[in-house]
């Protein structure tokens, strides 16, 4: 499944994962407590997250309730490996680094990272080749960066 979603829909989509279930009056209002958008721009919102099948529509009730189609995890990894998939291979160490520094992480998140990294240092190579054009890394606007 394709999980091609924008900013806008990803803050709307934030709601239903977190409410786990909600109706269109709900994702409104809570919508409009961080976002100046107008209750036709949310509905839209929600109608294109409908159509992309993000969400889905409980009619069963009198008031139609919308529910996460796709899991919060499965949205976020996926736009993540999309992300990283167009960056520069020389420049993600350098991008991983920062946002190890700027996030927060829980004591555990440290220690599975740390985990990880002491396991990649043995094969790990001592440079990571650029990869963005047919040319030779001297090219690469991201390692000189």
């Amino acid at each position: 499944m394709i999980i091609n979603i924008t900013d806008t829909e990803q803050a709307v989509m934030r709601i239903i994962w977190t409410k786990k279930r909600a109706t269109g009056r709900e994702i409104v209002e809570e919508a409009q407590l961080s976002h100046d958008w107008s209750a036709s721009t949310i509905k839209t919102l929600i109608r294109r997250l409908t159509d992309k099948e993000m969400i889905a529509v409980d009619k069963s009730e009198k008031v139609f309730t919308y529910v996460p189609v796709v899991a919060e995890n499965e949205a976020t990894d996926y736009n993540a490996n999309r992300f990283f998939d167009s960056v520069c291979d020389a420049y993600k160490g350098t991008l991983l680094t920062a946002l190890i520094k700027d996030e927060p992480l829980s004591k555990t998140d440290i220690q599975n990272i740390r985990a990880i990294l002491d396991e990649r240092e043995a094969s790990a190579p001592d440079q990571v080749a650029c990869h963005c054009l047919h040319e030779d890394d001297d090219s690469c606007a991201m390692v000189h960066h």
